[in-house]
């Protein structure tokens, strides 16, 4: 990545988009979906086909560093690489420069500032968009929203109120699109003092396979390409293994000694799926898929399956999944909102110090009020993610205790009807 960034310092191009009303914007590890030769932004793009529907044609902006653009991404990708490029080594120096600091980049928000004019766009969205793509939109009246991809949390440098509450109101969004309560609270409480909106839409790309409809072809072929792939499979149990990447704390890189035990003594009757995540397939951390491939083949080749696992779209592994087992994905949110419980194995979850604050908040429809204090402490209260100990007697018995459950799905219904009033507002 650090070459490709190197090289793109050396490009040049001009910034002569087609005019939109909205443009988004998205990483390669976003786009990890591929689909008739192209890759797709579950989140970003899901949101697109439905602008598109209503005849809005958003114009997508590949962040810095993207390989995925032009033909090979769905929907209309670009991006000024070069630019981005120098602008970002320029923004390290200034780091290094002012230490402590935020090193605002002027030479990335004059971009993001230029794509505007170029593109007349009136509303922005995607995926943790900068300070200064912030910036230039409220220059220019232009509404922009941070579209929720992963964890939400006190603890979260991008989210939590110890981190953004002192941020300049102009380097901040105007929304947060967000998959569920608990996030929304954690957010409001800083992001409301600044009026900025915590809007809870849901995970769109949930959503669509939650309830499919036959219309939806990008849906209806996902299902029937997975359902082909695992017919004529022994009916087992299903349990699906997400991966993080960087994992240093893991002897292997990958599995930790106590899940791979049990995977290897109970691959007989458990149908062990391991899905790697996008930044080890496509992104930060490629490096590490060969890794993964040479200790699979050696150790667990016999007793689970990654290829169908990592190339299929996550809710439709969810949707037959009994159980979810991580180390500490956010993957245990989508598999929650689905109705699948989670076991999170990483130790540094079950040691963190106690955030003092109490803060409470009462779901639409409850009569109870939940406390959160940090990661996945929504879901975990309400009994959806357990902090499991990784020994190979404490993941074999939460697996015991839960594998048989039902699976209830969560009510979308609330979330659906903010959603139809967010796509009203974008289609302006």
């Amino acid at each position: 990545m650090l070459a490709k960034i190197l090289v793109d310092c050396f490009r040049f191009e001009s910034i002569d988009y087609p005019p939109s009303k909205v443009v988004t914007t998205a990483h390669d590890n976003d786009r990890n979906l591929l689909y008739k030769g192209r890759y797709y932004s579950p989140l970003i793009d899901t949101i697109e086909d439905d602008l598109r529907a209503r005849g809005i044609e958003c114009q997508s902006i590949a962040r810095i560093a993207s390989r995925i653009k032009g033909p090979l991404a769905h929907g209309r990708a670009n991006s000024p690489e070069g630019r981005f490029a120098r602008a970002l080594m320029a923004k390290r120096l200034l780091g290094v420069l002012r230490r402590g600091q935020y090193p605002y980049s002027g030479m990335e928000e004059r971009i993001w500032g230029e794509i505007l004019d170029v593109t007349k766009a009136r509303r922005v969205f995607g995926i943790q968009p900068s300070r200064e793509l912030c910036v230039a939109c409220h220059k220019r009246g232009v509404w922009v929203a941070d579209v929720q991809h992963g964890v939400i949390a006190e603890r979260h440098p991008w989210y939590g109120k110890k981190f953004r509450a002192a941020d300049p109101r102009e380097q901040l969004p105007d929304a947060f699109l967000v998959w569920d309560y608990g996030s929304a609270e954690v957010l409001n409480r800083w992001t409301k003092a600044k009026g900025i909106d915590a809007r809870v839409v849901g995970n769109r790309w949930v959503a669509r396979f939650m309830k499919p409809r036959s219309d939806d072809r990008l849906v209806q072929e996902m299902i029937a390409e997975f359902n082909k792939t695992m017919s004529g499979r022994v009916k087992k149990k299903n349990i699906l293994v997400s991966l993080s990447w960087g994992e240093s704390n893991i002897p292997n890189g990958f599995i930790c000694p106590g899940l791979e035990e049990v995977m290897k003594a109970t691959s007989d009757r458990i149908q062990w799926m391991i899905r790697l995540h996008p930044n080890q397939v496509r992104g930060f951390a490629e490096h590490e898929f060969p890794k993964f491939k040479a200790y699979f083949s050696a150790e667990l080749r016999d007793h689970a399956e990654w290829e169908v696992a990592t190339r299929a779209p996550l809710p439709v592994l969810l949707a037959s999944s009994d159980l979810h087992i991580t180390w500490w994905s956010s993957t245990s949110i989508e598999a929650a909102q689905f109705g699948i419980k989670s076991a999170a194995l990483n130790p540094r979850l079950r040691k963190r110090d106690p955030i003092k604050e109490g803060y409470e908040f009462e779901m639409p429809k409850l009569t109870a009020s939940v406390h959160i204090s940090d990661y996945y402490e929504y879901y975990k209260k309400l009994g959806m993610i357990d902090f499991v100990p990784e020994t190979a007697a404490e993941i074999g018995a939460w697996i015991a205790r839960n594998i048989d459950r039902e699976k209830v799905p969560e009510s979308y219904e609330e979330r659906d009807q903010l959603y139809g009033e967010l796509l009203a507002f974008l289609s302006e």
